[in-house]
């Protein structure tokens, strides 16, 4: 074998190094990008790695429970069920159809829902989303009404409370069209009464195809044809009955997961959902909670998921930093079958919160102010602040607002005339003659004149050019403070206001805390105590000296809610300390420990000595307990009690109103404020009836049935003392 020739070895050499260089080149060039994609850029893109075979959920944080002093829960989570549907799993065609007609079975389908659901998973895979669950109901039933949160009833086996020894009745034969998604009851042409309220029967035409309950409102058919569509109508069973909306159901999530092995890609998520078991007894305390929206999520960033739910009123919106929490987050990878959990951060759950409020006896407060048509009470510990009860009429049920609040609730909340959604204890009017409090007190600090001194009432006053009335047109004749505060004088108290001058009496109006805040966790209405400078800037005429006398008797511009009314009274009896008016007693984590707890907060003092208050408090016991007081409506055997009577002219109009409410709003405000025992007072109470009449004759009544209820109930502390001793004065005119 020759040697190759040193011309080809030449070319081999070259060629070889030349192959070396690009390989060479080539290694550099992959271990760069390495380099690029490992070390340089690989966080991101490991990220990018991870997002496309995971996915992540929030895990909600429990919401605090809202309890009453005792440990009563007046507003709980209860579970709440989702169906969703996972695209991917319905991907083929026969697969999906097959599972959507199982599912119109089982839950009543209507066509549109049908329709929705199919374009819905059409665009998912279109989209390459196939692996996104989507929500087909936000809420399933199981135990509680979706309408209202009671819970629901068994309803097989419900007598006929007209026919008791009849046959039992259940609930199978309600037919349901699948076009309008309307249910109708099965029921013979020869019915004339509803067979399950004996209310009377509507039909709709001669041939009787349909009829309709006038009580109830169930639609009844006699035959399955929907009368509104003319579509074939299905027959479904309900196993189960709401005792408040009086609708029945079916237990959906029992049903599909008794078929979940025939539904593949669908299933239940649990969130919860708020629940008060109460529902009007302290809806205005403890609000509602609905969906949140943008302007929530852009005030509060990265705090709230689209689906959360948010405080809208009360304690629930007050609170709400407290009650929601802090959410979690779960983090999935992305099977064939069955998603794997990959990883976990905790949820911390929101503080319970205790409130200062008694359940026993805001249902009692609740009951002696039930039957007017707009009205409020306040009971108040004048030793500590605390709300005892506060509750408002007419109200609402929070269990609605928080879930699907149809078209016709609302439509009813709108046209009421009585303000449902308004908490009247909290809202600020016209507070007449229990203001009369506080011109008594500056008369006597200021030195205006001694508390012997007598002004005589003729039934009148001249001032300006013009008559200022008291109540008592015949005159009340001559009256010291004690008798003006027992009769509820008006000229006594306009001298007074004459003398004052505007500014003055204001000063000792923001001592007792009107037209401040009282201090409550939840929104408020602070009032109005007028001045000259807010009439010169607020009224078309300005200030005119004749303002002052109005306003001295607790008229004009002046305004005080309620709750300013009891905290004023707490202050007076409790030896002139003003404290902060308080809702919430402690906060507690999801063991009980107590986190928090709220002790009184003392913000004024009243002026004036101790036997200038005295003196006021005896002319507040002889207003209830002489045979002639304005308040002796109010009195008590089993102890003495102190208390203002107030009626306010608060005459109003409103376009459009039927008669009966225009009577209504001609009437005067009625007000009661009182507190007990006189000589050791340990309970305030406040009754305001929105044009309710005579505070004596209407107002001071519930006062005293709230009064007993908190005796009988075991809040008094002590043996009831003996009568008063002090002889009743001579009677005079009657005030009111």
């Amino acid at each position: 074998m020759g040697l190759v020739p040193e011309s080809e070895l030449t070319v081999e050499r070259s060629r070889f190094s030349g192959a070396l260089t690009v390989f060479t080149l080539l290694f550099v060039l992959l271990m760069g990008r390495f380099f690029y994609l490992q070390i340089l850029h690989g966080d991101e893109f490991r990220e990018k790695a991870r997002v496309s075979f995971t996915y992540k959920e929030r895990v909600p944080a429990r919401r605090g429970v809202i309890r009453d002093r005792n440990g009563k829960v007046v507003a709980e989570n209860a579970p709440r069920f989702a169906l969703t549907i996972l695209p991917h799993a319905l991907e083929k065609a026969d697969v999906r159809k097959k599972t959507l007609d199982k599912l119109g079975q089982l839950l009543g389908l209507t066509d549109q829902e049908r329709e929705e659901i199919e374009t819905t998973i059409a665009d998912k895979l279109k989209a390459s989303q196939g692996w996104q669950p989507f929500v087909v109901r936000n809420e399933l039933v199981s135990e509680m009404c979706p309408y209202d949160g009671e819970k629901l009833d068994l309803l097989a086996g419900h007598d006929n409370h007209r026919h008791k020894h009849k046959k039992k009745r259940s609930d199978a034969g309600h037919l349901f069209c699948g076009t309008c998604g309307l249910t109708h009851v099965g029921l013979d042409k020869s019915a004339t009464r509803c067979p399950h309220d004996r209310g009377r029967l509507t039909w709709q035409s001669s041939e009787k195809h349909h009829a309709s309950c006038s009580k109830c409102r169930r639609s009844y058919v006699t035959s399955p044809v929907c009368p509104h569509d003319g579509a074939l109508l299905s027959s479904i069973s309900h196993n189960l009955s709401c005792s408040v909306c009086k609708r029945h159901f079916s237990n959906e999530v029992a049903v599909i997961k008794a078929h979940k092995h025939e539904l593949p890609g669908v299933d239940i998520k649990t969130t919860f959902l708020r629940r008060y078991p109460s529902r009007y007894l302290a809806a205005h305390v403890t609000g509602y909670m609905n969906l949140v929206n943008v302007k929530d999520r852009e005030r509060a960033k990265g705090i709230y998921g689209l689906r959360d739910r948010i405080g809208r009123a009360g304690v629930e919106a007050a609170l709400e930093p407290v009650l929601r929490g802090k959410p979690g987050e779960a983090e999935f990878f992305k099977g064939t079958g069955q998603d794997v959990l990959g990883g976990f951060s905790s949820s911390d759950p929101g503080h319970d919160v205790w409130l200062t409020i008694d359940s026993k006896l805001q249902n009692e407060v609740r009951q002696a102010i039930r039957y007017f048509r707009s009205a409020a009470a306040v009971v108040l510990d004048p030793r500590t602040g605390e709300i005892l009860a506060s509750y408002s009429t007419p109200g609402y049920d929070p269990n609605a607002w928080s879930r699907r609040l149809s078209k016709e609730r609302w439509e009813r909340i709108k046209a009421n005339p009585y303000y449902p959604m308004v908490n009247k204890a909290l809202t600020s009017y016209a507070p007449g003659s229990v203001y009369k409090i506080v011109t008594a007190l500056a008369i006597l600090n200021e030195g205006i004149w001694p508390p012997e001194t007598t002004i005589n009432c003729p039934g009148r006053y001249h001032y300006g050019g013009r008559d200022f009335r008291c109540h008592n047109r015949r005159g009340h004749g001559d009256m010291d403070l004690v008798d003006a505060l027992k009769y509820s004088c008006d000229v006594y108290f306009y001298r007074a206001g004459e003398e004052l001058g505007m500014d003055r009496l204001a000063e000792y109006g923001h001592a007792y805390g009107y037209g401040e805040p009282t201090g409550i966790e939840v929104r408020e209405d602070k009032g109005r105590v007028p001045t000259k400078k807010w009439h010169n800037d607020h009224t078309r005429l300005g200030f005119r000296p004749g303002l002052t006398l109005s306003t001295a008797i607790g008229q004009g511009a002046l305004t005080a809610s309620p709750l300013q009314v009891a905290r004023s009274f707490a202050a007076l009896a409790n030896g002139g300390k003003v404290l902060e008016s308080r809702l919430i007693k402690q906060f507690t984590d999801e063991q009980g420990e107590v986190v928090q707890r709220f002790l009184p907060i003392e913000v004024g003092k009243l002026p004036g000595t101790p036997e200038q208050l005295a003196l006021i408090r005896e002319g507040l016991v002889r207003v209830v307990n002489d045979r002639d007081g304005t308040g002796r409506r109010v009195a008590l055997d089993m102890m003495v009690v102190a208390g203002k009577t107030g009626t306010a002219e608060a005459a109003q109009s409103r376009p459009g109103a039927e008669e009966d409410l225009k009577r209504w709003l001609l009437e005067d405000h009625a007000w009661f404020a009182g507190y007990a025992p006189a000589d050791d007072p340990q309970v305030v109470v406040v009754a305001f009836l929105e044009h309710g009449g005579s505070g004596g004759k209407n107002a001071g009544p519930v006062v005293k049935r709230i009064l007993e209820s908190w005796v009988r109930l075991g809040f008094y502390r002590g043996s009831p003392p003996p009568p008063d001793p002090t002889p009743t004065r001579p009677a005079r005119r009657r005030g009111r």
